[in-house]
């Protein structure tokens, strides 16, 4: 999403009732940043894959009749290895999916397709709540930017859809003191200033685009922080690294692994090779 504009949006379906629910959302967001849909569906061993290409095209043409691009496409494989692949063939700038793990029948599991793509894809990855049936515009893209270079990754697909969607783009960082700076921290009362001077730097450049533009520093742990901001306006999709706080490949962050869980709000979930076409 390095690109000044969403050009497609991929949304992987398996035909369960639930996967089909975030199908209004994605076309609420493709109508409001004029993005092009492509749904998807892997083609599983023992299924009719006529009957499925069918059910697709039943599902695109309802869209079609508002005036919208839908494109329909199946595959066979591995699902997450085959979505990661849709995604790049068609140069989605987006996935939107559900994290649901239905088999389980619960919704507080990351199901395991999302988990897979989100360790795998090299494009941002939309996580949206099964609450989230329809799609009402987002008041503010909540970014967690903690000075890392894996945060520093979300910046640019944040401003993308924030351009997009025409909405506010709000800069938040979690800072503790004492962890930041061990036994010194008590003769030093300069942490907070820093943090928000780095953020006020980069609200300025961005707010030099013609973004609106804010900055919050709070001192809970970084979820807690995100998930406030995020309450606090209406909509609101919460953008993270899918490595935050995580030194590890192929390993979601602890932050971002958590507020995907939560389920209260949809998450933009970036890896950090997000600019690399692959």
């Amino acid at each position: 999403m390095a690109s000044s504009a969403l050009n497609k949006i991929l949304v992987p379906l398996d035909g369960s009732a639930i996967a089909d629910a975030i199908v209004p959302y994605a076309a609420g967001m493709a109508k409001a940043s004029g993005a092009g849909v492509v749904l998807f569906q892997v083609v599983l061993a023992g299924e009719d894959a006529a009957a499925v290409e069918a059910r697709l095209e039943s599902v695109a043409s309802g869209l079609r009749e508002s005036g919208m691009g839908v494109a329909t496409d199946t595959s066979s494989g591995d699902v997450a290895e085959e979505i990661v692949d849709a995604a790049r063939r068609y140069e989605a700038r987006l996935i939107v999916m559900t994290g649901h793990a239905s088999q389980l029948g619960r919704k507080d599991l990351l199901g395991s397709t999302a988990h897979s793509v989100l360790r795998r894809c090299t494009r941002p990855v939309l996580i949206v709540p099964l609450t989230f049936t329809n799609y009402a515009p987002p008041v503010a893209i909540v970014v967690g930017h903690d000075g890392t270079v894996n945060s520093q990754a979300v910046i640019d697909p944040a401003v993308t859809l924030a351009k997009a969607i025409s909405c506010e783009l709000v800069l938040v960082r979690a800072v503790d003191p004492v962890a930041g700076l061990g036994g010194a921290a008590k003769y030093y009362s300069a942490v907070d200033e820093f943090a928000e001077d780095d953020l006020d730097k980069l609200r300025d450049e961005l707010a030099s685009s013609g973004l609106n533009v804010s900055t919050h520093v709070g001192k809970r742990l970084p979820e807690q922080e995100l998930l406030a901001i995020a309450d606090s306006r209406l909509s609101s999709i919460i953008a993270v690294s899918t490595r935050s706080l995580s030194a590890e490949l192929n390993v979601l962050g602890s932050t971002t692994d958590r507020l995907v869980r939560s389920q209260t709000h949809p998450v933009l979930a970036v890896p950090e090779s997000q600019g690399v076409a692959g």
